[in-house]
Order: structure tokens, then sequence, then C-alpha cells
């Protein structure tokens, strides 16, 4: 009978391990030109209270882009008591809440040890328990060990955790690969993606003061030159800060770069019109016609009334 037992203890640790490791493959490696061995030991670090690790993990990373949010003020911002936890699309609110873009990063490990290359924590989301019987937790990568093969984290209470690799991606993997990089307006990812910086650019628009959104938009710019949605960005904001003639600048280059860009056209056109140049405006609108059932038809419509009235009434060329 104790063979028995043996055999069978053996055969339940053989399936709990299959259960734990799954049959996925990762790529693991850490790229040969990087810095061997890379810990940001100055990230701030704060020992997770119960059931606290969104507002622990939120803050670090915070601090570390320069923002100086209070413990209470972030954890009232995320921590849901009913589910004794914290949802990402709320640690990504509270992140732009406090003026900061969370980035959301590629699903593979290079994007997320290339931020930590440059000296950026990222946070992420794990799974601790089994993919069908999960135990989330957030954690802050700081860094990691080539010839060790471990990741490096602020993780609950422990302020530095090494974890294998492998391990690591499992338990990141179970988690849907879930990871942000926050930094300040005017910063981009590492090694940043197109689309994922507009769309993480567009989220922070809606509720933005115009200044951070204007040093976000121009570093945009700056990076993809010809993307209209950039010169759209930046004009919107210079238009509500009262810069109208830099406004109209970045709107005619939107236009440049996408003359289809119809919002760009229509706000253009309304900033010469402010800018007593109604004549010049008007020859915007019309180098577009608009179909009746464009959504911005009544818009456009009203738009060109005034321009022509204003043109005709000699208020400007």
């Amino acid at each position: 009978m104790p063979e028995v037992r043996n055999n069978g203890a053996a055969f339940l640790a053989a399936l709990f391990f299959l259960l734990a490791t799954g049959c996925a493959t990762f790529d693991t490696k850490i790229p040969d030109s990087w810095a061997p061995h890379i810990e940001l030991s100055e990230t701030p670090f704060y020992p997770q209270l119960a059931h606290h690790c969104g507002p622990a993990a939120l803050i670090t990373v915070l601090e570390a882009s320069g923002a100086t949010p209070a413990y209470d003020e972030v954890a009232d911002r995320v921590y849901v008591p009913g589910l004794e936890g914290s949802l990402q699309v709320e640690m990504m609110a509270a992140a732009r809440s406090f003026e900061r873009i969370p980035f959301r990063l590629p699903g593979e490990l290079e994007p997320v040890l290339a931020e930590v290359e440059a000296g950026r924590p990222v946070l992420i989301l794990q799974n601790l328990g089994l993919r069908k019987v999960p135990t989330w937790h957030y954690a802050v990568v700081i860094g990691y060990h080539r010839e060790r093969a471990e990741i490096l984290m602020r993780s609950g209470t422990d302020p530095l955790q090494a974890t294998p690799t492998r391990r690591w991606m499992r338990e990141w993997d179970w988690a849907s690969r879930w990871a942000i990089v926050v930094l300040e307006p005017g910063e981009l990812p590492a090694n940043p993606h197109l689309p994922a910086v507009l769309r993480a650019l567009a989220d922070f628009d809606d509720h933005a003061p115009a200044e951070p959104r204007l040093r976000a938009w121009r570093a945009v710019a700056e990076q993809w030159p010809n993307e209209s949605l950039a010169w759209m960005g930046m004009g919107n904001a210079r238009y509500e800060l009262g810069a109208l003639e830099d406004a109209a600048t970045d709107f005619e280059r939107a236009l440049e770069s996408r003359p289809d860009n119809l919002p760009a056209r229509l706000n253009l056109a309304q900033v010469l019109l402010e800018l007593d140049r109604p004549c010049q405006g008007l020859r915007i609108v019309e180098n577009e016609p608009m179909a009746f059932d464009h959504p911005l038809f009544e818009l456009h419509a009203n738009l060109a009334l005034r321009l022509e009235l204003a043109c005709l009434a000699g208020a400007g060329t």
C-alpha cells in the first residue's frame, strides 16, 4: 500500500506540473546587445496592503514617471472593494487622471524589457494560479538578469523579487500578457508602434488639459511628421490655448498630410474665420464638397454660410 500511495503522489505531482506549465512555448531570450544585468534600483516601493496590489503597483510607476500622487488618491481611483482588486481599465484611467499616459505594450518579453533597458519600470498583470482558476496580481518589472534568466520585480511585500523567466512568461501569458508603461506627456515608448500610440493619445485627449495634450501630440508629430492626426491633435490643443495662428498652421499641416481629413478642413476654416480671414476659409471649405448624407454636412453648410457672409461683408481676405 505505501508503494501505491507513492506512485499516486508522483502521478498527481506530474499532473499538477502539466496543468501549471501547459504546452505553450515562449520566447524568453534577452538580446545579447543589451546590458547583461539591469536593476532600476531607484524605482519607488510600496509594500502591498491586503488586496492592494493594484494601487501599490500603479503608484510605483506613477512616481517613477515624475508624478507625485498620494497613495490614498490612487487607491480611491482603482480599488474596487466588491472585487477585492482593481481592473485594468481603471488602472489606465487613473494614470491619465494624474496627467500621465499609459501605453499598452505588445505581448512579448522583449518590448517589456526594452522599456526597462531604457530606464522605465513596467506595470504588468500576472496570473499566479491556474489558467482556469486564476489568482490575479499586479507587479512592476524593474530589471532582468540574462545569465540567471530572471526577471526582477517590485511585487507584493517583496522589494526585489527574482522570478525565472519561463515561469514569469507563463504567469504573464495566463493574464493575457497585459503590460503598460506609464509616461509623462511628450515621451513615447522605447519602440513606439503608431496605432497603439494613437489609441493611447486619443484616450488621453478625452480628459487631459490642453498643455499636456500639446506636448503629447508634438512628440508624435516629431516621430511621424506625416501623420495627419498628430497635427490635428496639436491644432486642437493650441486652439484651446488661444494660439490661433499656430493652430491654423497645424491644421494646414494635417490637410497637407491627408487632404480628405474633413475635421481638419473644417477646423482650419473656423480658425481662419476667427482670424478675420473668412474668404480664405471659404475657399478651404469649398475645395471639398460634402455629400448630403455625410455626418458633418450640417456643420459644413453652416460654417460655409457664415464664411460667405463674412467674406461678402468685407471682414477680411
